[in-house]
């Protein structure tokens, strides 16, 4: 499948509250590198992207009915170290900013899966898992295990938002999925 994606940078550095309203009440909270800067407004290392694009996907999408963008970031979580999860991390994602979210979950979901089939990599789908982050339509959206990793299977998750739908993996996780298939 075709994405046709534009890079969309993202910051390291951001305002807390976005992942205060994004987030609220998930994990995430407590794995905040949260501060204050120097004017003492509360920031944080970005623990996630997804919560940036819908944010600002007003101000991205512009005139434009829809809007697919990827990315690759560094994100900073507080969390105990696990195989393949680290404090540190390197996220890639794919947004696609939308006034359908259904459609555009069906379109990410297929996305992630063509780019996990063109790796080689086996893995199973959970179209409707529980995602611990609070801006998923109904609390829900999809994640892709690969049985190999044990107990830390997942290594792709996404979902609808209001303002689309995306996934993201984690880098690090990956490479572990594709040593433990013998793919590297």
């Amino acid at each position: 499948m075709e994405a046709g994606a534009e890079e969309a940078i993202v910051p390291a550095l951001w305002a807390q509250d976005t992942f205060i309203k994004k987030t609220g009440g998930s994990e995430i909270m407590g794995q905040m590198w949260a501060f204050a800067d120097k004017k003492g407004r509360p920031c944080c290392l970005i623990p996630e992207a997804t919560a940036l694009f819908q944010e600002r996907s007003a101000e991205l999408l512009g005139r434009r009915l829809e809007r697919p963008l990827f990315y690759i970031a560094r994100c900073y979580r507080y969390e105990r170290p696990q195989a393949g999860r680290y404090r540190e991390f390197t996220q890639l994602g794919f947004e696609l900013l939308s006034p359908d979210p259904a459609s555009a979950s069906r379109r990410s979901q297929a996305l992630a899966a063509g780019f996990l089939d063109a790796l080689g990599l086996r893995y199973q789908t959970d179209g409707m898992a529980k995602r611990g982050l609070s801006y998923y339509l109904d609390g829900q959206g999809f994640e892709m295990r690969c049985a190999e990793l044990g107990a830390q299977q997942q290594i792709l998750g996404g979902g609808a938002y209001p303002e689309g739908a995306g996934f993201a993996f984690g880098a690090e996780r990956l490479l572990l999925a594709m040593q433990a298939q013998g793919l590297i």
